[in-house]
């Protein structure tokens, strides 16, 4: 076993307390913000809230899940969410499939020109203004679809599905085709089911992006019909106070009942990312070193 140099000592430790500052850089606010969500109004008001809940409560959360707008818009980020995850996923991987088989005779005429087409789509797209038109024009406007279909092929994606596919050993596709196999029988019984890490971490990807995504509700979806990201961006960004909830605002503070919207809005998130972490690594490196 190789034992380390000081220098490779004194830059493990520089690395390690580099990384423990960053981290809590990353963790602290989240704290404050569920410390807020979980503080009297008092409390908050008075700017006494740091990293601990003073006076715990949870009316912030009650009157935050009061709201039907935003039980509805769980319900769009959730429809937006699985669509994209299950639909990309098929896409993107034939896609991945059918590039990874490069040029010549075993891949497909016009390799470079379409490895350039989707380098470029990658680099530069339509823009807004005539995405929008697009989208409108078709009549997806306020629809799932919207949300959806716009962002379904992802060059990126495309890129760590197509590497991982090429690091597959080779001799287990020619073995395939050998015992009568055909092109679809390769890609779903044997490509897809070996792929568990980088699908894995590319399925992440989509949910992080698609649930965290506000813009494209604020374009195409009406105010009553917004993902959870934009509602909670419209009602963060601009309160909106009447004559039916001045008196509870007043009780709860805005600022707590914000916290406990965002802590709603990022709790999915938060579960979902420890069960997927540990494929990361894996997912991304592999493909990346060619033998």
């Amino acid at each position: 076993m190789q034992t380390m140099t000081t220098a490779q000592r004194w830059f493990q430790l520089v690395n390690n307390v580099f990384m423990l500052i960053f981290a809590l850089i990353c963790v602290i606010p989240l704290i404050h913000v569920i410390s807020l969500s979980l503080s009297s109004s008092a409390a908050v008001m008075a700017n006494e809230v740091t990293f601990w809940p003073v006076g715990l409560t949870f009316n912030s959360y009650e009157k935050a899940l009061e709201n039907p707008n935003i039980v509805h818009s769980v319900w769009v980020s959730v429809q937006r969410v699985a669509l994209s995850l299950a639909m990309g996923v098929i896409v993107n991987c034939l896609a991945a499939y059918v590039m990874s088989k490069g040029g010549g005779r075993d891949g497909i005429a016009g390799y470079k020109g379409f490895i350039g087409f989707f380098v470029v789509a990658m680099l530069f797209n339509g823009g807004m203004i005539p995405t929008y038109l697009l989208v409108t024009q078709i009549g997806l406007k306020n629809s799932i679809w919207a949300l959806v279909l716009p962002s379904l092929m992802n060059v990126f994606y495309l890129i760590l599905i197509m590497n991982f596919f090429k690091a597959l050993p080779k001799e287990l596709e020619e073995a395939a085709f050998m015992d009568g196999a055909n092109h679809w029988q390769v890609f779903s019984r044997m490509f897809m089911p070996l792929s568990l890490p980088v699908l894995a971490t590319v399925g992440m990807f989509m949910v992080v992006n698609d649930w965290n995504e506000w813009l494209s509700g604020t374009i195409y979806m009406q105010s009553d019909n917004v993902p959870l990201s934009t509602f909670l961006k419209s009602i963060i960004a601009v309160p909106v106070i009447n004559d039916s909830n001045a008196e509870d605002v007043a009780k709860l503070n805005n600022r707590s009942i914000g916290a406990a919207q965002i802590i709603i809005g990022a709790l999915p998130i938060l579960l979902i990312y420890p069960v997927l972490q540990r494929f990361f690594a894996q997912g991304i490196v592999i493909g990346a070193v060619k033998e």
